[in-house]
């Protein structure tokens, strides 16, 4: 095991530092244009759409071969046959590593882990002789209702860009490319095929867009996929002004374009604004080639689009000199397990401790009570599901078919063995299906009550399956699924070491909160989460996990929904730039918790700011501050910079992240961490400039442990080096 570890870390370090060199490419242009100019109009047509739901064809009389996309941002996603039905069931063929979902990499805060997510995923795709992986999913948590929001990456631009690019370069590492997700506003689940998302421009520009203009030019990634959703009136993969004016004339994005299945509506519209392939079954590109020869379209309109699709092959080594030397990949191995379980550990966010009940001693557990269906619930798929793509099970693209899967009852039980007894509750009266409400009697029963009493310790499970969080629909509520809030309210008072664990990819609310003093988030956390889980509650890692979203007390308090501007045809962007912890931040609204909070079982201190007092605006500033280990364990520490402009020409949000750097601390370990920042992080779009700008002006500073536990502050003046 010792030995896998180091393998591991060895190839977090090495395989992100070379992922951040800039490797020039080869230019293909003249061995594309060669194996072109021998397609005939008809093999063009015919490799731009697929033949299958998950596959291209090729053209075997020129050594074109077929082109295989991955449906799995989390995990390499179970073979599924064109009617959407398992195409391996009761076996092992297609089992994948169940690496945690995004939403958990997201709380990690760490660019290492997610380059070596990006590396492990590819790497497994490739085994199972997979050309592109879809994903990450890079779109913004507007509401967290989204039932993809396990997908994403949080409510935050410049957190989702940071945390996006290095999974780009990992995926992109083993002869795979990319194809980065929604392109662009799909934000929401609820009537997506049909939904008008109308955005004005410095709202894209500031919020929608940077995740994806930082995977283009920081990530390099070799593809894009529109989404479903019309934006500002034309659907996105039919969109000239997202495909064209904003991702290959601004940002200069040569690669390819992908449909989402099902997203193009008019041929010749997705054809001219740029969308190269179109994916399931092409019911309209396969029209390409009457469209030509009825000269609707030019051919060269055509050829464009091979030009991309057979670069893209020869990037991927598809073709080419280097074809024979493709990375192989691998799957379900020791180090692909135990990323998935670092990744699993370091997500996890401590809520709440405010009794230092946690971290636990397995030592002085004599018995305990663990009570809820999360607790023993698996969230993928198994090798024993038969039957059409359950998505009350897999949550739809996302989904993974592990060769296990530890749930945290397992975890428990592995390391506490037998020397503590376990006693776990899980009936139908705890679950979604049935509200516990109808049996809440038995809670109030003295038996029941003494016996709850005697435990060492008692953890409550909360949380969603995929029945509440999937692709295709977004939950009706913030609220847990029936009953659960019945069982914490029961339970929260009776023994004062009760801990709350609450697992879903999306915040819920909490209403008994102030019941209770001890509360963990735990994601959907892949193979190896119930380990990982185990290992953060008895101390064995401290938990470092910050919240990639704000968690609200109440739905109202979101801001799409305090607008009433969250519906299901015509979505008016009325909340501007003030989304997430901007609007919470802005309008004064108390947050149940923090973007950016997560608690340790160790203490850390900052000092003063180190900075200079004026920037210009061709400079790189950077922002210096000493943290201090004061406790007495190791542990992690996300410093996080906000900028605050003080007296700021147009709305701007009271604070937005620009800067956060994760340090690990041994007890009494001082070390300076630093920060560096560029104009664009003091500037806000200008539609009238139709670019960036920066008011000159005085910023405050404000480094804390969360956007709501500032604990340095400094400013500086931002002067334009035009002058």
């Amino acid at each position: 095991m010792k030995k896998v570890i180091i393998t591991v870390f060895s190839l977090l370090l090495v395989g992100y530092l070379h992922g951040q060199k800039k490797v020039s490419n080869p230019s293909y242009e003249k061995a594309v244009n060669e194996l072109l100019a021998k397609m005939t109009l008809a093999e063009k047509v015919h490799i731009l759409h697929g033949d299958h739901l998950y596959s291209f064809p090729g053209v075997e009389r020129l050594g074109i071969p077929p082109f295989f996309p991955s449906d799995g941002p989390c995990s390499v996603r179970p073979e599924l046959s064109d009617g959407g039905d398992y195409v391996n069931t009761n076996n092992k063929k297609d089992c994948a590593t169940a690496f945690p979902t995004l939403s958990a990499l997201a709380a990690t805060w760490d660019v290492n882990m997610c380059y070596l997510f990006g590396n492990a995923l590819s790497s497994e795709n490739r085994a199972r002789g997979k050309d592109m992986v879809l994903g990450p999913g890079v779109n913004i948590m507007r509401t967290p209702l989204n039932g993809r929001t396990f997908e994403y990456m949080g409510e935050d631009p410049f957190l989702t860009s940071k945390l996006c690019v290095p999974v780009i370069k990992g995926i992109q590492s083993n002869d795979i490319g990319a194809c980065v997700k929604h392109f662009a506003m799909n934000n929401q689940e609820l009537n997506r095929q049909s939904v008008n998302a109308k955005v004005d421009e410095r709202t894209m520009r500031e919020i929608y867009l940077p995740s994806f203009e930082a995977a283009v030019k920081q990530g390099d990634s070799w593809s894009i996929m529109g989404a479903y959703n019309k934006v500002n009136g034309d659907w996105s993969c039919e969109n000239p002004f997202l495909l064209q004016t904003i991702l290959r004339d601004e940002w200069g994005f040569k690669g390819l374009v992908v449909s989402d299945w099902g997203a193009i509506h008019d041929m010749k519209r997705a054809a001219l604004a740029g969308c190269d392939i179109e994916t399931d079954r092409g019911p309209y590109y396969k029209n390409l080639e009457k469209a030509v020869i009825n000269k609707e379209l030019s051919e060269e309109v055509v050829d464009v689009k091979v030009r991309r699709l057979l670069t893209y092959f020869f990037k991927t080594k598809k073709l080419g000199p280097d074809a024979g030397n493709r990375k192989s990949g691998s799957i379900n191995t020791e180090e692909h397990k135990m990323v998935a379980k670092k990744i699993a550990a370091e997500s996890i966010v401590l809520l709440k401790n405010s009794e230092n009940i946690l971290p636990l001693d397995k030592n002085s557990l004599k018995k305990i009570l663990v009570i809820g269906r999360n607790a023993d619930l698996k969230l993928c798929v198994g090798i024993q599901t038969s039957g059409y793509c359950n998505l009350d099970l897999a949550g739809g693209s996302g989904e993974a078919k592990p060769l296990y899967e530890i749930t945290a009852l397992d975890g428990l039980k592995n390391v506490l063995g037998t020397n503590t007894e376990i006693k776990y509750i899980n009936s139908k009266e705890y679950s979604f299906e049935k509200a516990l409400s109808s049996a809440s009697k038995n809670f109030y029963n003295p038996g029941f009550v003494k016996m709850v009493q005697s435990m060492d310790a008692v953890l409550i499970f909360t949380g969603n399956s995929h029945a509440e969080e999937q692709e295709g629909a977004d939950r009706l509520t913030l609220n847990l699924p029936a009953g659960q809030d019945e069982m914490v309210n029961a339970l929260a008072g009776i023994n004062p070491k009760t801990i709350v664990i609450n697992q879903s990819g999306a915040p819920v609310a909490m209403p008994w909160i102030e019941k209770t003093n001890t509360v963990v988030q735990y994601w959907f956390s892949g193979q190896e989460g119930g380990n990982a889980l185990a290992e953060v509650l008895f101390g064995t890692v401290n938990p470092s996990g910050k919240l990639p979203c704000t968690f609200p007390q109440k739905l109202e308090d979101v801001a799409c929904h305090a607008n009433k501007s969250y519906v299901d045809n015509e979505e008016n962007y009325s909340e501007g730039v003030l989304v997430g912890y901007r609007w919470f931040d802005t309008k004064n609204i108390q947050p149940l918790f923090p973007f950016g909070h997560g608690l340790s079982y160790t203490q850390f201190e900052y000092g003063k700011l180190e900075m200079k007092k004026e920037m210009k605006s061709n400079e790189v500033f950077v922002v210096k501050i000493p943290v201090t280990n004061v406790g007495k364990r190791e542990g992690a520490e996300v410093v996080q910079l906000y900028i605050h402009e003080k007296n700021p020409v147009l709305l701007r949000p009271e604070q937005e992240l620009k800067g956060f750097s994760k340090v690990t601390l041994k007890p009494g370990e001082t070390k300076m961490v630093e920060i560096q920042l560029s104009a664009r992080d003091f500037s806000y779009w200008s539609v009238e400039q139709k670019g960036w700008k920066a008011s000159e002006g005085n910023f405050e500073l404000r480094v804390g442990s969360s956007s709501r536990d500032i604990r340095a502050k400094g400013e500086v003046r931002f002067i334009s080096s035009k002058k």
